[in-house]
């Protein structure tokens, strides 16, 4: 292994939890939009599929495109600095979110905040590698990856807490002018190594590691050879779709609450958050150690551990859809959903980081995210929003509840491909 780190395990420590620390900001900024669903509807006279548009494909188009332009850029210049652009970015327009009067200025305002946030997961999911080694980078991504939940659970608290007090429109005024504020501090920060923490067998030359001097049809070309030669890459992005459908559904969990299971305005949203924090943050954390532990035990790699608990859970989550909210089990379902989800990172991230040369790695992550978002979130957002409004003009008993269901049946083939994945990888020494 490189030791040339410069780096104590401090350090390495100190950055990832500042990186954390941005990503639970850049998740608040993200789902605002949702935790306030039902009041932003109302307050912009907004239909199902023009929210669904909002929280889909207008956000994720660039979000994701941008992602790829971003991963490659992290491979070649100061990342710091490029989430700091990024960051200055997405929170001007967060601000500039709370002003509009219309889907139209709202859609556009949304989808710069996309190309800003694009540039923070290639950036920091590339530095984590090159502060970790290879065995501890599950845990590792697992932690940055507690943003998603920490961040997300906070926006619906926030909405259940400051929107009575403030408004939704204040509320993203003040996140903006936060976000900032802290673009300034990653202005200090010194870029980790590249390809410190690998094995000198895994590194041919500095040159490789660095795509400085690259030409942009290589790097395409490079990264389609990648994916074409490794099976299990391809079979983990695939799962990644499936996946995020139900998250691009989940974009209306607060509207569905508050239309379909009778719960007031705002009444749920601090409660809905709570639980996001608790399970989210124990599927995150937990998905990380315990693909690991598995990784290194049983074969199959990280992405068997994760379609084998996400077999697990299924039944809960489709549960969690008839049952009565004075039930327990409806709670119990919703927790489940939130850990399943959120245990993804880890595993998955980690497992195309491990498979991908160390030249590739921020693009690799912005292709994933392109996987992720623009053909499984935005997918499920726009599905779950055109769905709500046609099965309410053939006036289908709850019609919202039936599109949430529809993202909910497709997301089995997400464990499907993670086991085809983890077959592949059980014939490698990465999964066992």
């Amino acid at each position: 292994m490189n030791q040339q780190t410069d780096g104590a395990p401090t350090r390495a420590i100190g950055l990832l939890l500042f990186l954390l620390l941005l990503n639970i900001l850049n998740m608040v900024d993200r789902t605002l939009i949702t935790s306030f669903g039902t009041a932003i509807i109302n307050d912009l006279n907004l239909s199902d599929s023009q929210f669904g548009m909002l929280t889909g494909p207008i956000f994720v188009f660039f979000y994701s495109i941008m992602g790829l332009f971003m991963g490659a850029l992290a491979d070649r210049v100061h990342r710091p600095r490029l989430i700091a652009a990024g960051l200055m970015l997405w929170s001007l327009l967060t601000a500039v979110s709370g002003v509009t009067k219309n889907f139209v200025q709202i859609g556009i305002a949304r989808l710069f905040i996309g190309v800003g946030e694009s540039a923070m997961a290639p950036s920091a999911i590339s530095m984590i590698a090159d502060l970790f080694p290879r065995a501890k980078r599950g845990t590792a991504t697992g932690i940055y990856y507690l943003g998603v939940p920490l961040g997300a659970g906070g926006a619906y608290i926030v909405a259940g807490v400051l929107g009575p007090m403030i408004g939704w429109r204040n509320c993203f005024i003040v996140l903006g002018v936060l976000g900032m504020a802290l673009a300034l501090v990653l202005l200090l920060l010194k870029d980790p190594q590249r390809g410190a923490m690998e094995e000198q067998s895994d590194i041919k030359d500095q040159s490789e590691v660095n795509l400085m001097d690259g030409d942009w049809r290589e790097v395409v070309t490079d990264v389609v050879a990648v994916v074409k030669s490794t099976p299990a890459l391809l079979w983990t992005m695939l799962g990644a779709i499936f996946l995020h459908i139900p998250l691009g559904a989940g974009q209306f969990a607060i509207v569905w609450l508050e239309r379909e299971r009778g719960f007031g305005l705002g009444e749920i949203s601090a409660t809905y958050g709570l639980i996001y924090i608790v399970f989210g943050t124990a599927g995150t954390f937990l998905g990380g150690i315990l693909s690991d532990w598995y990784q290194a035990n049983f074969k199959g790699g990280r992405v068997r551990f994760l379609a084998y608990l996400m077999i697990a859970i299924t039944p809960l989550l489709i549960l969690f859809r008839f049952v009565s909210p004075s039930s327990a089990l409806f709670y119990i379902g919703m927790a489940a959903g939130m850990f399943s989800v959120s245990s993804f990172y880890g595993p998955a991230f980690s497992t195309v980081q491990d498979l991908t040369p160390v030249r590739l790695r921020g693009v690799m992550t912005g292709l994933l995210l392109v996987a992720c978002n623009l053909l499984g979130l935005g997918i499920g957002a726009l599905m779950t929003g055109v769905l709500s409004d046609v099965f309410f003009a053939y006036a289908v008993f709850e019609p919202l509840t039936k599109a949430l269901l529809s993202a909910d049946v497709l997301a089995v083939g997400a464990p499907v491909s993670f086991i085809i994945a983890s077959i592949y990888l059980e014939r490698s020494k990465i999964g066992g």
